[in-house]
């Protein structure tokens, strides 16, 4: 339009041009002034048909240019589509009449562009379920910049292959007139890798769960043959009938005993720890309670080999957490028998906490500290002291048992909880070991959770007292049946938890001052049992302690016990202290 515009001007300026022209011509006779004029104006006229003649080019050359770049344009497009997985058709809303079809959709869904050109509903042959399509009424309402999304399953009507696509039905305006976009996107490689995904998710799971199984076995299998060997000495050792050298064989077994059982903790642990099956329990938890815990067991220790030691938990303005007590428990035991073991005779041990401040709003860093004045370790060690099986030298030369697992396992649990542990320690000057965790600060209506352990240094009194005892092994029965019965209790047994059950139902309430719960046991298992006495309407069924006695020790396995509606946990084999450090927090 402006091409024909400029060359209009141009024709009239030219008339114009000529017609004064052709008048001056004429006049030049009578005045050579005027000729000169004239000169000058078929100059001018000369350049501005020129002008017009460049400007009439450049814009014919850019007009081929511009078709020149739609033609690529269209031929880049069509080489897309062409090699891609998707599909495009692009129809009015006017009867759906079809005005684009791009090339690849006989390739790809073999369908042939006239027939959809023809009439769209062609794509329905394709459609392993046509009643996916919407409905046109659906198709009407669609506003502008809106979509429809599907995802539906089609045939290739050539191959008979199945494919799955997700159809995507966009309406727009093109130039002010309204236009449906039907796009058709290839999903099935996506579809065939996202199931190879779930697959492979569903084998992982499979094969953790078959790993938690299997070690819970082995800690289960491994324990109950323990627990008959450890049963039957202390039996032995109470009897009071055995020889001194008798006596002397029945310590050993003991002490041998209880070393197997640490190392067979100490592998397990450090199996689930590597196989990815350790987990944290977030509970609301106590300083006081946990340092109280790891106290009384590991004083008693300290005490028999003449050694100082030293608890300050004073200091940390917070005392209440949520957290997992029983690993920041496990750290701290791990720690302090350590320096219990390599420290000697006559030495002293400290543990010290302290509050370093707020991480956060909810966070406190608390740092642990466990120092001695032991047998210490040289630098070299200090740098592998994390690694699995390491044991120093100086141990080995002095006969300590241990796994070379211990500190392992205590970095693995310090490094779960996002938290640090440092190592300071000077051969024959003893060792520094500081663990700071970042604890979120306990809040107001939060459930404490009682945690599994040694409560109290007073010792319970069994005189008296009646036990109900669900046990599937004979002679894990017969074992606690006269180790308690020795302390003058008497106890009842049922060989699996719905014998457990209708004997506590038949017992008039109060009629047991606890119950004690095995949990692998036939017909219904300790959890179901316990469970089945929460829920009875008994009168006392909501307070009788329930106490689960089982060969299953992991945190995992402490927390359902607790879930089940049991009020602690005691591993197998069964410490009678700790067994009666339990029954007086419970029963008093």
């Amino acid at each position: 339009m402006r091409i024909l515009i400029a060359v209009a001007l141009g024709a009239v300026l030219l008339v114009g041009v000529f017609a004064g022209y052709t008048e001056l011509v004429e006049r030049v006779v009578y005045d050579e002034s005027v000729f000169a004029i004239a000169a000058l104006v078929g100059v001018f006229a000369v350049l501005a048909l020129a002008a017009i003649l460049f400007v009439v080019d450049k814009n014919k050359k850019r007009l081929n240019a511009k078709e020149l770049e739609i033609k690529y344009r269209e031929q880049l497009f069509g080489m897309l589509v062409d090699n891609t997985d998707d599909i495009y058709i692009m129809f009015s809303p006017e009867g759906f009449a079809v005005e684009y079809v791009s090339p690849n959709i006989e390739k790809l869904l073999g369908v042939s562009a006239d027939d959809v050109r023809h009439d769209i509903r062609a794509l329905v042959d394709s459609a392993v379920d046509p009643s996916c399509d919407p409905a046109a009424e659906d198709i009407e309402c669609l506003g502008e910049g809106e979509c429809l999304q599907i995802d539906r399953e089609r045939i290739r009507k050539n191959t008979g292959e199945r494919r799955w696509y997700q159809e995507t039905l966009y309406r727009e305006s093109i130039n002010g007139v309204d236009k449906y976009i039907l796009v058709l996107s290839d999903r099935t490689r996506e579809g065939m890798n996202s199931a190879r995904l779930e697959q492979a998710l569903a084998i992982a799971r499979s094969s953790n769960e078959a790993k938690s199984l299997f070690l819970a076995n082995m800690s289960h299998d491994i324990r109950t043959p323990i627990n008959a060997i450890v049963g039957m000495a202390r039996i032995a050792q109470e009897s009071g009938e055995a020889s001194e050298k008798v006596e002397s064989c029945l310590h050993t077994i003991m002490l041998s005993s209880q070393h197997l059982l640490n190392l067979i903790n100490d592998v397990l642990e450090m199996s689930r720890i590597e196989s990815g099956q350790m987990s944290l329990q977030e509970e609301r938890c106590t300083l006081d309670a946990i340092v109280e815990g790891v106290e009384a067991i590991i004083r008693p220790q300290a005490q028999a080999r003449g050694q100082k030691m030293r608890i300050d938990c004073s200091r940390p303005s917070h005392r209440e957490y949520t957290g997992d007590e029983l690993r920041i428990s496990q750290i701290l035991l791990n720690l302090l028998s350590n320096a219990v073991k390599y420290t000697q005779e006559g030495g002293a041990i400290v543990l010290d906490v302290r509050e370093l401040g707020q991480a956060s709003p909810s966070y406190a860093k608390i740092k642990f500290t466990v120092s001695d004045n032991g047998m210490g370790m040289p630098e070299e060690f200090v740098e592998r002291i994390f690694e699995p099986f390491e044991r120093s030298r100086q141990a080995s030369s002095s006969k300590i048992q241990g796994t070379g697992l211990g500190m392992s396992i205590t970095k693995a649990l310090v490094d779960a909880m996002g938290g640090t542990i440092e190592v300071d320690s000077k051969e024959g000057v003893g060792s520094v070991f500081c663990v700071t965790l970042d604890l979120r600060i306990a809040v107001a209506g939060e459930a404490e959770q009682p945690i599994d352990g040694p409560a109290s240094e007073d010792e319970y009194d069994y005189g008296g007292k009646r036990f109900l005892l669900a046990e599937d092994n004979e002679l894990n029965a017969e074992i606690l049946i006269e180790l308690l019965g020795l302390r003058g209790a008497e106890v009842e047994w049922a060989e699996n938890g719905e014998e457990v059950v209708r004997m506590f139902a038949e017992k008039p309430a109060g009629y047991y001052d606890a119950v004690f719960m095995d949990v692998m046991m036939p017909i219904m298992n300790g959890y179901e049992a316990a469970q089945a006495i929460r829920a009875s309407d008994i009168g006392c069924a909501h307070d009788v302690a329930i106490i689960a006695l089982t060969a299953n020790a992991f945190a995992e396995d402490v927390k359902a016990a607790l879930d089940a509606g049991m009020d602690a946990h005691v591993a197998k084999p069964v410490d009678l202290e700790d067994l009666g450090r339990v029954l007086c927090r419970l029963c008093g």
